[in-house]
């Protein structure tokens, strides 16, 4: 197991190591509150708070005394964790004593500022659930309180309480902060697809998709997980619409032009355009080998293996090793032979 040192340019956090182990930590003389950051390497406000906020002066000072542990939901070694603390939504960053016990948590995307006043009113008020009902029975409209009451509710199994709230939440679209209400949509989709009522939470997560009309401070966080959700849902048609929306916002972010390209690919739809978009995600995500890996799907989708298999070709350059571009590539290799007059002058 490795562990991150202290750093001044970024907040210490215990890595690759077991659950024990922090909490063995935790309890060694002085005792220390245990901050868990769960996140994934394909999770893009994930990756904001360790850009923006995680190497703030003023965020590593507050947590000097605090043992942060990150944890990558996608590593087999903290399945078993990631189900204890029911992990939904990323980021989730769980508060706990030393002893383990949760004292509370928060989800989603902070800015500094932000972050900083969540972490001194959780150690103002251990576990600040109580006050947050206190604080929504007196301003009952509070998008923001309605959010963070639903949420809690929910991660603690109330589903029926968790339910009425997000429904109220999504009452005051037009009045509320645009973050909040759309990710109140996700949470009540959330709710209905553990329900197995699949069709309701495609229809919420498309309305929730269409709340930004332009781009704003959060849109692209937002949107991002907007289309996560669908991706993760099987709703290959409205993650496309979602992916489009980000592209029209930027035409530069490769992780949205990648994402229409696949679901494209997915759904064997708008083929051409899609080529178009991969090139785009190639170039501006400066040759990454998964985007020039759904280029090369979206030219067999078109049924042009030679230039699949050339794409293929440079994707794996990059990432020899990697068994799935091999099977790719070999395949593409098959298809061409099978069409040998397709390609007869042309370059392979």
């Amino acid at each position: 197991a490795s562990v991150v040192q202290a750093q001044s340019i970024r907040v210490p956090w215990l890595e690759d190591v077991s659950w024990l182990e922090v909490i063995n930590r935790a309890q060694d003389e002085p005792f220390r509150p245990i901050l868990i950051d769960f996140y994934a390497t394909w999770c893009r406000p994930c990756k904001m708070l360790d850009v923006l906020v995680y190497n703030e002066s003023e965020v590593i000072e507050e947590l000097s005394d605090v043992l942060t542990f990150k944890v990558d939901i996608d590593k087999p070694e903290y399945r078993a964790l990631k189900d204890d603390f029911n992990i939904t939504i990323l980021p989730t960053l769980v508060w706990l004593d030393e002893r383990g016990r949760e004292l509370d948590r928060f989800t989603g995307f902070q800015k500094r500022d932000e972050f900083l006043e969540i972490i001194r009113s959780i150690r103002k008020g251990g576990n600040t659930f109580f006050k947050i009902i206190d604080l929504q029975a007196g301003r009952p409209e509070d998008p923001g309180l309605l959010f963070d009451l639903a949420r809690r509710h929910a991660e603690q199994g109330d589903l029926v309480r968790a339910e009425i709230l997000y429904r109220r939440l999504i009452g005051l679209r037009f009045k509320g902060d645009k973050s909040v209400v759309m990710n109140g949509m996700l949470g009540l989709a959330g709710m209905e697809e553990r329900n197995g009522r699949v069709d309701q939470a495609r229809g919420l997560a498309r309305r929730a998709a269409s709340i930004y009309t332009a781009e704003d401070s959060t849109a692209t966080a937002d949107m991002m997980g907007v289309a996560q959700f669908q991706t993760a849902l099987g709703d290959t048609a409205g993650a496309l619409e979602t992916y489009r929306t980000l592209i029209n916002f930027d035409d530069t972010n490769d992780v949205a032009l990648d994402g229409f390209a696949r679901m494209a690919v997915m759904a064997n739809v708008e083929l051409e355009q899609a080529t178009k978009y991969g090139l785009r995600a190639v170039i501006m995500s400066q040759s990454n080998p998964r985007v020039m890996s759904t280029l090369a799907d979206c030219y067999a989708g078109r049924k042009l293996f030679h230039k699949a298999k050339r794409w293929m070709k440079k994707a794996l350059d990059k990432d020899p090793d990697n068994v799935i571009y091999a099977e790719k590539f070999s395949f593409f290799e098959e298809e061409m032979k099978k069409r040998p007059h397709q390609y007869r002058g042309r370059r392979r």
